[in-house]
């Protein structure tokens, strides 16, 4: 499918209706192999340009990875791919076959549709569409014999792989977990099978059989998968290329293999740039120089005096001479001019993070939280008698299935929510940072710069608000000033670390801290955690994040009653 600048409102009438069924679809067949192509794209948005002269492709079979900062574009080209947005993009985009994506969010879904009925017109299929407008009661007897019929069961099949119960589809879209919708959306990809499989962070709210079994199915999924994610471990299993959005060149490299492949060869590609760079820097130095020397040596006039043979023979040797020269002053120029054009664009080294500590050195020895017998239910006992205690030092990951109750525990520990039983006593004059999931109490109204300035308990200068957000990868201009809403999620996080940190707390409480943050924070992130004098209690799916952070590990579903 060929879509371009006058093309693209044509295919955004095509996608507009099956957006509220929670995956984009569209297709087009033609006999041709499936194939995305994808060039010289340029786009620019509220004057900040994301893509310029940008290339991609991609085959059936081939399994990709998009990566690169927060705010770089990521999600905007996979809404590209799909046709979700209308984008004033110049360029083409070709695309053959049939592309399934899940975007990240899902505000537009119909929340009042049964999510069993959101699933299912998610498949684009007419005959599931005219069986959902049957007076039948959803899972009755009659219900369920006519929806086998239409392959029912390998609904159900996948929908128990993924970790999910029959009963949860019998219930309100909008009242599931956002694991929950994810999960019930990824069901249905599976079963729509298109050659393309576009995924913008699909992992941000699965637990670990959720991501286990959307790992195992990329792996045997025969089509190509464009990927959208920060999951290490997710791309390690899967990925067989990695394609890098950089902020700078606005255009994507491109590396095979898996994340720590790419680190490495990352790393090597940047110091090649250095290398090269510099020996272009050297060699136009060079050529400049002679030309300024061979352009000295041009006379501006030469005289020619009257019938004077010799005088005659004496201007006919100069001017030969000075063509001579003339031409190799342009033939110097036109090389400085080639090198300029042809300069290696030097990948700079990554944003770096750093965390200040220095606040917390004398934390005091007696620093501590204990948590005794703690139980909490709402409708149902949602887990029981939870009980450990943490010194200076510690690092806890908490884990367990999407509704053991990892936020709620969140909750107690914070003091926002009370247990049914048990306590929690934290010591040693802690001051507590909380970052929550939802980034519910974020002022989405102020910019990073404003957070830090009128916080009560930072109350810091613009100077000092600037230098620390940069220390946590916001850096760019537009970034630090702009409205928190008018950020990509990632920046928001790190605005929300960069906050906890400034306000010397001795306990981080972290509900999924690696969420849309971008590989060069993580990595950093990681290290300085690793140093934190204080107590880290992480709630995380980040197999890569549990294993490179944790010191101690406990899981929910093990203080479960069910």
């Amino acid at each position: 499918m060929l879509t371009d600048q006058n093309q693209s409102t044509n295919m955004n009438e095509q996608v507009k209706q099956p957006y509220k069924n929670g995956i984009y679809y569209r297709e087009l067949v033609t006999g041709k192999s499936p194939e995305v192509l994808v060039q010289s794209l340029d786009l620019t948005l509220d004057k900040k340009t994301l893509f310029m002269d940008l290339d991609f492709t991609a085959s059936y079979g081939d399994k990709v990875t998009i990566v690169g900062e927060n705010g770089s574009g990521k999600t905007t080209f996979l809404n590209l791919l799909a046709g979700v947005d209308e984008y004033p993009y110049s360029g083409s985009i070709k695309i053959e076959g049939r592309v399934g994506f899940l975007p990240q969010h899902f505000e537009e879904v119909d929340g009042d549709l049964l999510a069993i009925e959101v699933l299912l017109r998610s498949l684009y299929d007419d005959e599931i569409n005219d069986f959902l407008e049957l007076p039948i009661e959803p899972f009755s007897q009659e219900w369920l014999q006519e929806l086998n019929i239409l392959g029912g069961h390998e609904i159900f099949k996948q929908f128990s792989l993924i970790g999910l119960e029959e009963e949860t589809l019998n219930r309100p879209f909008k009242s599931l977990s956002g694991g929950e919708k994810t999960k019930t959306l990824l069901c249905a990809l599976s079963v729509l099978n298109p050659d393309f499989i576009l995924l913008d962070e699909p992992t941000n709210h699965l637990d670990n059989k959720g991501i286990e079994w959307l790992e195992s199915f990329l792996k045997r999924f025969a089509g190509a998968v464009v990927m959208v994610s920060h999951d290490r471990a997710l791309i390690n299993g899967v990925s067989n290329f990695i394609s890098e959005l950089s902020p700078f060149t606005k255009r994507f490299s491109h590396f095979r293999g898996g994340y720590k492949h790419y680190l490495e060869e990352e790393d090597k590609r940047r110091l090649r740039s250095v290398e090269e760079r510099r020996f272009q820097d050297k060699e136009l130095k060079k050529l400049k120089s002679k030309a300024v020397q061979a352009q000295s040596r041009v006379k501006s006039r030469i005289v020619r005096s009257g019938s004077d043979r010799d005088k005659l023979s004496y201007n006919n040797k100069e001017q030969r001479a000075q063509k001579g020269i003339m031409g190799q002053v342009n033939q110097l120029t036109d090389k400085v001019d080639h090198l300029n054009d042809n300069l290696v664009e030097v990948i700079p080294e990554r944003s770096q993070i750093s965390f200040d500590f220095d606040g917390l050195s004398a934390l005091s020895s007696l620093l501590g939280i204990t948590v005794t017998e703690v139980s909490k239910s709402y409708e149902k006992q949602v887990f029981t008698n939870i009980s450990f205690t943490l010194t200076k030092g510690d690092r806890l990951i908490v884990k367990g299935p999407n509704g053991s109750g990892k936020t709620t525990l969140n909750r107690i520990l914070m003091g926002l929510t009370e247990p049914d039983q048990g306590s929690v006593s934290i010591s040693g004059n802690a001051v507590v940072g909380y970052l929550d999931q939802e980034q519910e109490n974020l002022p989405l109204d102020k910019s990073p710069v404003e957070l830090l300035e009128e916080d009560p308990n930072i109350k810091a200068s613009t100077q000092t608000a600037i230098r620390n957000l940069r220390d946590f990868g916001i850096y760019k201009w537009h970034d630090l000033k702009s409205p928190l809403k008018a950020l990509s999620v990632g920046c928001r996080r790190k605005a929300q670390l960069c906050q906890i940190i400034m306000r010397k707390c001795s306990i981080l409480i972290l509900d999924e801290p690696t969420n849309h943050i971008d590989f060069p924070s993580l990595e950093v992130i990681e290290e300085a955690l690793l140093q934190f004098p204080g107590i880290v209690i992480a709630t995380t799916h980040d197999r890569y994040f549990t294993d490179k952070v944790g010191t101690r590990v406990i899981d929910l579903s093990n203080y479960s009653l069910g």
